[in-house]
């Protein structure tokens, strides 16, 4: 592609026997693109997490990239237990998917993301719903998984926070917390900490849904549930007249 001059690229690689070294890659796309003047890209490699932890110790991802001469560049990394993906990107983000980022991520605002996919290893807090609130104003769909239970200290610390402030998604329409735990659930539909005017679509494990409702008769969540169009408990039930109630449009 010689005559090539404006590029937007974005990858999704998943390799856990062989390292891909995103530098390189990158690179292979603009060493014979003489001509490129705009190269706008959001690559995502999930490698083996002890490789990506020997990688990013001996390298300084951001300087190398700067050194290419195009725009400013940030990243993000996100472990689980056996792997770790790695996410570089230029600014402003481009792109309306953003797929597998945890409770570390740089402080900017993702005006275009649409669709967002969270897991990690430590728990999902409140201040962390706030802050992606706010980096992801234009949220529609989320996915969330691996949130695992806080600690008791945790949640006296998430509680003195929703006191204060709610988190709130003003255009999010689809929620799946089938893979989360039963705190992730309280922080979605309990309306004291975080409001979901929008919402439609909520995947939910029945039992999660039925212990954190109060078998579909607490006031504190039953605003958040109001709206939804489709619900999706992962089995089929046979409703009650205050699970009728409780969802009024489905």
């Amino acid at each position: 592609m010689l005559y090539l001059e404006k590029l937007t690229l974005y990858l999704r690689i998943t390799c856990q026997d062989i390292f891909i070294d995103p530098i390189s890659l990158i690179n292979q796309f603009s060493m014979h693109m003489s001509r490129l003047y705009s190269f706008k890209f959001y690559l995502s490699t999930e490698n083996n997490r002890n490789d990506l932890v020997r990688y990013l110790s001996n390298n300084d991802i951001k300087q190398n990239y700067m050194n290419i001469g195009y725009q400013e560049v940030s990243n993000i990394v996100c472990f689980t237990i056996v792997t770790g993906k790695y996410h570089i990107f230029t600014l402003p983000f481009e792109f309306v998917k953003l797929i597998s980022i945890g409770n570390i991520f740089p402080n900017i605002i993702f005006n275009n993301v649409i669709e967002l996919w969270i897991q990690d290893m430590v728990p999902f807090e409140h201040e962390f719903f706030l802050r992606i609130a706010q980096a992801f104003p234009l949220l529609k769909s989320f996915y969330i998984s691996d949130c695992t239970p806080l600690s008791y200290n945790a949640k006296k610390s998430s509680d003195n926070i929703q006191s204060h402030r709610i988190v709130e998604y003003l255009h999010l329409t689809s929620l799946d917390i089938t893979r989360t735990g039963i705190d992730c659930v309280e922080q979605f539909l309990n309306e004291t900490k975080t409001h979901l005017p929008c919402l439609a679509e909520l995947r939910i494990r029945y039992e999660d849904l039925r212990i954190v409702t109060k078998d579909f008769t607490r006031e504190a969540t039953r605003r958040n549930c109001a709206n939804v169009t489709r619900l999706i408990p992962g089995r089929q039930i046979v409703g009650s007249k205050d699970y009728h109630i409780y969802f009024p449009l489905l």
